[in-house]
């Protein structure tokens, strides 16, 4: 819902998950967003990569699963 720049943003100020559970948002975009509606794996990767942090692909329990160096 934020948008690509204010989520790389984020990741500077402490934020340590950008999808959660969320895969298609909707309700914003019904109102009219202009923000992406969904973003690919490799483009969530290389977005995190992009901000200087690590990505790593967790499971419900925060356990990692994938890690991307």
């Amino acid at each position: 819902m934020l948008g690509e720049k204010i989520a790389q943003l984020a990741l500077m100020f402490g934020a340590d998950d950008l999808d959660g559970t969320v895969v298609e948002e909707k309700i914003t975009h019904s109102a009219g967003a202009l923000s992406e509606q969904a973003l690919s794996r490799t483009a969530l990767v290389n977005m995190i990569s992009k901000a200087g942090k690590i990505p790593v692909e967790r499971d419900s329990f925060y356990r990692p699963l994938k890690k991307w160096v």
